[in-house]
């Protein structure tokens, strides 16, 4: 049995108790957060169909049933059997291209978000700050010598 869930808030956001301030991780955490997990599986294929998809069209669950010949409804089945969901695939894929994008290709915080096939840049401004606890922008501030 796989387990995929992860809790960003809780993994990348550690707060001080005693002061209530946000620590912020190394680039290195960041990275090691965001990498992809190992899968197996359907949740293997719809990972390397998601890789495919990436910054080049529709990451939909839709879209992704259609690539892999199954119907969204068998595909969301198969997923609960292995103790996952379409949902943190996606935000997996999402979270690791939303780094490189940012850091490595130094793309544009709005080309980042229509790469990752969010319905806006708010969207995908709320995603990164879940997943990291900091806006995209303050991150590529921080880390942009990274790369």
């Amino acid at each position: 049995m796989i387990q995929l869930q992860r809790n960003y808030q809780n993994d990348c956001s550690v707060t001080n108790s005693e002061s209530g301030q946000l620590q912020i991780l190394t680039y290195e955490e960041y990275v090691t957060l965001a990498r992809i997990p190992y899968c197996e599986g359907i949740s293997n294929r719809v990972v390397n169909a998601l890789h495919l998809r990436v910054g080049h069209t529709d990451l939909s669950v839709e879209q992704i049933a259609s690539d892999l010949g199954l119907t969204k409804r068998t595909l969301q089945r198969r997923l609960q059997q292995q103790n996952t969901n379409f949902a943190e695939l996606r935000d997996d894929i999402r979270f690791h291209y939303a780094i490189k994008y940012l850091i490595n290709d130094r793309m544009s915080v709005d080309i980042v978000s229509k790469a990752l096939d969010f319905s806006d840049r708010t969207s995908f401004t709320n995603a990164f700050k879940r997943w990291t606890g900091l806006s995209p922008s303050v991150f590529r501030k921080l880390f942009r010598d990274q790369a």
